[in-house]
């Protein structure tokens, strides 16, 4: 069944608000060396505490800090990594908190990534840099939480043997949503759905390597978990994101591609399990999508975990009902960034909401980038667009809500030595979805 893509397109615990660190801002990144190019993999589990892969067995404790190697482990090489991109899920916590990831080797930064309250199953993209000795820490400031991570892709630095895929960004568009009446209702038990997208300009289809996607569950009959990747074969034996009943909730991933293989099919495609005992509706945004080097694009530069945006400081309020704030991100970014690597977390909504994250110079799109209920503290991680002011914009349609940025890098583009900066092309893409 065919659907073309929509192209419009516990409480978080106080932190202190200390003023952070200027972070590094990259410099001019030479497009013959691989530096920033993204390799994906297929998402392979590096840490389960519960059974003592990646670290001892048992619970990470209140007030401990868990480093994890990462460089050498999952298909990730052991040398010439600048950052990856890792599913982390959290279980079982003790009471409400929240995990830090960071480089090993720095000092920890008051930022956070995933947010839980007691006995919650969630998950959330991280994407970081590496520090001391290939690995990254993993802070829990309070209670008893299994921590797992499934590593899905890597960056490299300029010294690296091969170059990897350039990022690149597209109009954000909805290119799944099965509660479109063509497609034939909720993913069943165990079903898969086949997502494929094609790039409207005639990007061939072979130099498509991975897409950058959010995947929301919505109204899942029971509890599950959902796994993403290339469509081929069984699915790995990682999760992409966990649901609960009745309930809306988003994850980023980025999820390597295979060509698509169904009758009447055309562009590269992603596969989406439900490992629920029972039905999901599920809904897919794309915001790019990675090719294999020949195409040229964005570079990623890894910077320190680095909050730009809270609107409970003093001065700021919280985003109003069916509002649309433009917020500065030129802390971060370079005269060629056209990107960021976020993790926004929305803060005691006032009752259910969402909220969308773009570049404000475009036509707000149809998508969401995280989906919450009142009074929680849900995070997610996003690519983000900024304007020519090096501003993004945030659109809440109801109620209030408080929202915090981290920003772990940007998405610059490459200049050769000696030559002016040129241009990035948004790109608009259509999407098919087949269940069999």
């Amino acid at each position: 069944m065919l659907g073309a893509a929509v192209l419009t397109a516990a409480v978080l615990p106080a932190q202190a608000h200390a003023a952070p660190a200027t972070p590094a801002k990259a410099a001019a990144v030479d497009p013959s060396t691989p530096e920033g190019t993204y390799f994906p993999l297929t998402p392979t589990r590096i840490l389960d505490t519960r059974e003592g892969n990646g670290a001892p067995t048992g619970p990470l404790g209140g007030g401990k800090t868990l480093p994890l190697q990462v460089a050498g482990r999952g298909g990730v090489p052991s040398a010439n990594v600048s950052a990856v991109v890792l599913n982390l899920t959290v279980t079982g916590p003790t009471s409400a908190g929240y995990l830090t990831v960071y480089p090993t080797g720095m000092t920890r930064p008051v930022v956070s990534n995933v947010n839980f309250t007691p006995g919650w199953t969630g998950a959330n993209a991280v994407t970081v840099r590496l520090g001391t000795g290939g690995k990254v820490d993993i802070y829990n400031p309070a209670g008893n939480v299994s921590v797992i991570a499934d590593v899905v892709g890597y960056y490299v630095t300029g010294t690296a043997p091969a170059k990897g895929g350039n990022f690149r960004p597209t109009l954000p568009g909805r290119v799944l949503d099965t509660r479109d009446a063509d497609f034939g209702g909720p993913l069943s038990k165990f079903e898969t759905a086949w997502v494929s997208v094609t790039i409207d300009d005639g990007t061939p289809d072979s130099h498509v390597r991975a897409f950058a996607v959010n995947i929301t569950a919505v109204n899942g009959s029971l509890g599950g978990y959902l796994t993403a990747w290339n469509g081929v074969g069984k699915q790995p034996n990682a999760s992409t994101l966990n649901f609960g009943k009745n309930a809306a909730v988003p994850n980023f991933a980025v999820v390597p591609t295979a060509p698509c293989d169904w009758d009447g099919c055309e562009g590269s495609m992603i596969g989406i399990y439900n490992g629920s005992g029972g039905t999901t509706h599920v809904i897919v945004d794309i915001f790019g999508y990675y090719d294999d080097s020949t195409l040229g694009g964005l570079r990623f530069n890894p910077i320190p975990p680095t909050r730009i945006t809270d609107t409970r400081d003093a001065g700021k309020r919280a985003l109003g009902p069916a509002s649309t704030t433009a917020f500065p991100a030129a802390s971060v970014t370079t005269p060629n960034t056209y990107a960021l690597a976020t993790n926004v977390t929305g803060i005691d909504p006032s009752n259910s909401t969402y909220l969308t994250l773009w570049s404000g110079d475009v036509a707000r799109p149809v998508v969401s980038n995280l989906n919450l209920l009142p009074h929680e503290v849900r995070a997610n991680a996003a690519y983000v667009g900024i304007d020519d002011n090096f501003n993004y914009s945030v659109f809440n349609p109801a109620h209030t809500v408080h929202m915090a940025l981290d920003v772990t890098g940007t998405f610059e583009l490459p200049v050769a030595a000696g030559s002016a900066a040129s241009t990035v092309v948004t790109q608009s893409v259509t999407g098919q979805a087949h269940r069999r």
